[in-house]
């Protein structure tokens, strides 16, 4: 009996449908290799050019620490060897400043060089924004000039579109900031986090009642790109010499570019002694250029860094970081660099209070251990800062549009914080600490290791 034709293959189709499914899951399989090699090269061309542009901007900043510890060096030198001109100390002093307006703008310039040169992407609004910023920074105790010098300058940087946004605070204090310009305040009330009040503002969050609660805006940072937190001190070359261990690194740094030491510093009389003959020349006082102690300390000091394992000695000092932002591909990253090295006698730079230069190294470092802040480029966030957040301090007005104005609006809701309230007494204990910062989905190095 023969087997009609229908029936002779039953399974013939099967083969075809087993051979679709696996090109299916091949060509599935291609694609998704292909994309995260795709995702890989960008991560690393972005990673590539954030790290490159903020190696060049601590560059430039080591070369100005440099200059103007030598300009510091020049100065003791002059007044040791009983040379008094007012106008040359006055010069020297204005040139130091001019050098601590201008590192900065030559380090946001070499930066966005290695950006463009890596394929970086220009971010929309970042040159207006910093164009604003040159437009209202003020320089207290800067020779006369000092604002329309720093306007020029930024209307040479800013003339093109940029690539790296230098990631500085925009305001001054910023180690203990005003929750208005704090961004995670806002999330925390956009994602009702509750328990990142639990941990930062928990008392604050019990007792507010308007916008005049927040206090005062911290007024607009002087170093708003890459500032090197330098300031200035008068004093008398001997009383600096005086400070311990100052006249010991001020000759060190003399002996290796090739000059002799510091004639001693008159001997102060004691008790019984007569006085000696009042010297003429050195103990005039005089303007020098010395670190910002509030801001060139240790980083095992700083109670939010973290850290795994303890900082060397001659790495263990914040202070005049650049911090870059850039993007690709809709991708953040940030980086961060730091200039370092050491004193003649081995100390580090800031091992005293007087600029001395001995910068001669540049190096990565993590963002959370950089000086400005550590969120990528925001236009949003930042035009609020400028823009609205001095608007509802004064009045506690909200801007129309503005996602943070908007946050601003559901914490003067009384039954918002009530809720809140409510629920922090119950579950409050539950709360784990969050981590702060870095809001926006960026990469980066986070964490020392």
């Amino acid at each position: 009996m023969r087997t009609p034709p229908h029936r002779r293959f039953p399974r013939a189709g099967q083969a075809v449908v087993l051979l679709l499914a696996v090109l299916v899951v091949l060509v599935s399989m291609a694609l998704w290799v292909t994309d995260i090699r795709g995702l890989s090269l960008r991560r690393l061309r972005i990673r590539d050019g954030g790290d490159a542009a903020a190696l060049a901007a601590a560059r430039w900043q080591a070369a100005g620490l440099n200059l103007i510890g030598e300009l510091n060096l020049i100065q003791a030198y002059m007044l040791a060897d009983d040379v008094w001109n007012a106008e040359a100390a006055d010069a020297l002093h204005e040139l130091r400043q001019r050098i601590q307006l201008t590192a900065p703008f030559l380090g946001l310039l070499s930066a966005q060089t290695l950006a463009e040169r890596n394929g970086l992407e220009e971010l929309p609004e970042a040159a207006d924004i910093l164009r604003d910023v040159t437009q209202e920074a003020v320089f207290r105790d800067f020779y006369p000039e000092a604002e329309e010098d720093f306007r020029k300058m930024g209307d040479i940087v800013f003339s093109r579109p940029l690539r790296a946004y230098p990631c500085s605070p925009l305001h001054e204090n910023s180690e203990f900031p005003n929750l208005l310009v704090t961004q995670d305040f806002y999330e925390a009330i956009l994602a009702d986090d509750w328990c990142w009040f639990w941990f930062y503002a928990y008392a604050f969050l019990q007792h507010y009642s308007n916008h005049r609660d927040f206090g005062a805006v911290p007024d607009l940072s002087t170093e708003p790109f890459f500032g090197l937190s330098l300031g200035a001190l008068e004093t008398s070359l001997d009383e600096l010499v005086r400070a311990e261990g100052t006249e010991r690194a001020i000759d060190g740094q003399l002996r290796d570019l090739g000059h002799p030491p510091l004639p001693p510093p008159p001997e102060e009389p004691g008790d019984g002694e007569p006085p000696q003959p009042p010297h003429v020349e050195r103990p005039r006082v005089i303007r020098w250029s010395v670190y910002d102690s509030a801001r060139w300390t240790r980083w095992d000091l700083l109670d939010d860094l973290p850290m795994d394992g303890d900082v060397r000695d001659q790495y263990d000092y914040f202070g005049a970081s650049a911090t870059v932002s850039v993007s690709l591909d809709g991708a953040d990253w940030l980086s961060s660099a730091k200039a370092f090295g050491a004193l003649a006698d081995g100390r580090t730079p800031n091992a005293v209070s007087l600029v001395l230069g001995g910068f001669d190294d540049v190096r990565l470092i993590p963002v959370d251990a950089a000086e400005g802040g550590n969120t990528a480029f925001n236009a949003k966030w930042l035009r609020h800062l400028r823009d609205h957040v001095p608007e509802y301090a004064r009045h506690g007005a909200y801007t129309p549009g503005c996602r943070y104005c908007s946050a601003l609006r559901t914490f003067d809701n009384h039954v918002w914080r009530a809720r809140a309230l409510a629920w922090l007494e119950l579950h409050g204990h539950t709360c784990r600490r969050p981590k702060t910062g870095n809001h926006s989905n960026s990469g980066g190095t986070h964490f020392a290791h």
